[in-house]
């Protein structure tokens, strides 16, 4: 039995669909992401709205990298000065001032997971207000309740 022209030409049509589906499932997993607010589901609920004094230095930081739900974060136990191109403090809380985030954000990709931040607003040197945001890590709350 000979292999005739129309197998060969069917057996491509189908490699390159399935070649296709598959560059494209690649695809879907590298670039999907789903951001979600959570901010009505326990624990998350608990820890808006209320001010949380902070035990130590934090510093608000913008950066360009930075692209979930702010380019600015909050980092913990920090009293940075950074002010280049690409990373900049705007503001640096003492020990016992006080932080209140307003909302909870769920980010959802299948490369990395999920994640979970807290959302703040604060006005900077500037001027402007920003909203900022927070990594919560279950479990892992280091402030205390004002």
């Amino acid at each position: 039995m000979a292999i005739d022209s129309k197998f060969i030409i069917k057996f491509l049509q189908v490699a390159l669909a399935c070649f296709i589906l598959g560059v494209g499932v690649i695809f879907f997993t590298l670039i999907y992401e789903k951001k979600e607010d959570v901010s009505d589901i326990k624990p998350y609920s608990e820890y808006l709205n209320i001010p949380f004094k902070l035990d130590d230095y934090a510093t608000i930081q913008w950066s360009d990298t930075k692209i979930r739900f702010s380019h600015y974060s909050l980092n913990l136990n920090e009293a940075s000065d950074y002010d280049r191109e690409d990373i900049k403090s705007v503001k640096v809380y003492k020990p016992g001032e006080t932080i209140t985030f307003h909302k909870a954000k769920k980010f959802s990709h299948l490369h990395t997971g999920t994640t979970y931040y807290l959302i703040g607003r604060d006005t900077i040197d500037t001027g402007e207000i920003i909203d900022f945001e927070y990594h919560y890590s279950s479990g892992l709350f280091p402030f205390s309740i004002n």
